[in-house]
């Protein structure tokens, strides 16, 4: 199952290489869970314990660099890998791919666990898949590979990935203004990200509201509204939120929702097929109002900005929550969702548990 680091091998299975000639597409095995795209990597089986050996990665287009957490990696092979190393992945398949050899670094991933609600045991790089082209089709919730190169840009519906690395990167017009964003499918709760969010037309300053959980950090985040349109192969967005990012400016699933992605990694080139009619109106936005830690009791509250849900509630930093009603935060699963109304948290601060009504009102309101 695993090997020293050695070159990335994909292949089509038997079956689906037979029938490659008569299917232009052919269909990967995904679960959408908040936006994200999760692949189940199963391992060859050892006596019928076939869901033992399954890893469930998350696809991110953003990510350069594929992770797997120890623990996960330790209950698929028995042996103990830690933080740092670099190991392969072998004699695996992710429907109907066949995964020879898959490069990985070991890596904590628990915070993107709890983020989710659900186990998470890898990050996959969006170079994982450079041999396909890769259809992400957002409306239909699936992922498709196919062989082949898209044509050439044409600036309306294919575009130039290119950008300050290799991952794949697109222009998006606000109100005028350009930014070349990354296309983040990793960055599932978000539309848009820019950079020095003070230099577009906002309809009020931007202030702080939530934090955005790296892998390595925790980012405090400035959010307003833009005085305009944002513009995205064809489809305008009305007033859309803006987040501030102070690295990679990124696009979302949010705002890449409405298409059907396709991604050509080796020529350089992506695909945008509009599956909405726009223009996509404005619509409340909602958000707790702190910087989250996750942790293995829930999260905590690193800090929490005035005027929002959190802060009327009367939370502090500090405070833990581990519980979302009656459901343990790290066990919400996919279809958990708060959007809007009111729910009770309970919370470990100073180590007594306490429960507090949050009241979750727009922090950003639709323009009338």
């Amino acid at each position: 199952m695993l090997s020293a680091l050695a070159a990335l091998g994909l292949a089509l299975s038997p079956q689906t290489q037979s029938a490659a000639h008569a299917e232009a597409e052919y269909i990967v095995p995904t679960q959408i869970c908040r936006g994200y795209w999760l692949i189940p990597v199963a391992l060859q089986a050892r006596d019928g314990d076939e869901d033992a050996r399954t890893l469930w990665f998350l696809h991110d287009t953003g990510a350069s660099n594929t992770y797997v957490d120890p623990d996960s990696l330790q209950r698929v092979s028995g042996r103990r890998f830690e933080p740092g190393r670099r190991v392969n992945l072998v004699d695996a398949s992710a429907g109907p791919v066949r995964i020879n050899r898959l490069p990985t670094r070991v890596r904590e991933l628990d915070h993107l666990s709890i983020t989710l609600g659900r186990q998470i045991d890898g990050l996959m790089s969006v170079h994982v898949l450079d041999d396909f082209l890769m259809v992400l089709d957002y409306p239909a919730s699936q992922m498709r590979l196919r062989r082949g190169a898209l044509p050439r840009p044409d600036g309306e519906t294919v575009f130039s990935s290119r950008g300050p690395d290799r991952r794949p990167w697109i222009n998006v017009d606000f109100a005028g203004r350009e930014q070349r964003l990354l296309v983040d499918s990793g960055a599932g709760a978000l539309g848009f990200a820019v950079n020095d969010i003070d230099r577009f037309d906002l309809v009020a300053p931007a202030r702080p509201l939530t934090g955005a959980v790296r892998i390595d950090r925790l980012e405090p985040r400035r959010l307003a509204r833009l005085d305009g349109q944002a513009r995205l192969a064809g489809l305008s967005f009305v007033s859309p939120v803006l987040e501030e990012a102070p690295r990679s400016p990124l696009l979302g699933a949010q705002a890449l929702q409405h298409f059907v992605v396709t991604l050509d990694q080796r020529q350089r080139r992506l695909k945008l097929r509009r599956v909405t009619d726009g223009p996509i109106p404005a619509s409340d936005h909602y958000e707790f109002g702190a910087v989250m830690r996750p942790t293995t009791a829930g999260f905590e509250l690193v800090r929490v900005f005035d005027q929002t849900p959190l802060h009327a509630a009367g939370a502090r930093p500090g405070d833990i929550i581990t519980h979302f009603g009656d459901i343990p935060a790290a066990e919400r699963g996919c279809d958990f969702a708060l959007d809007g109304g009111e729910v009770s948290l309970r919370l470990l601060r100073d180590g007594e548990q306490i429960s507090l009504d949050l009241v979750l009102t727009p922090v950003l309101a639709a323009p009338e």
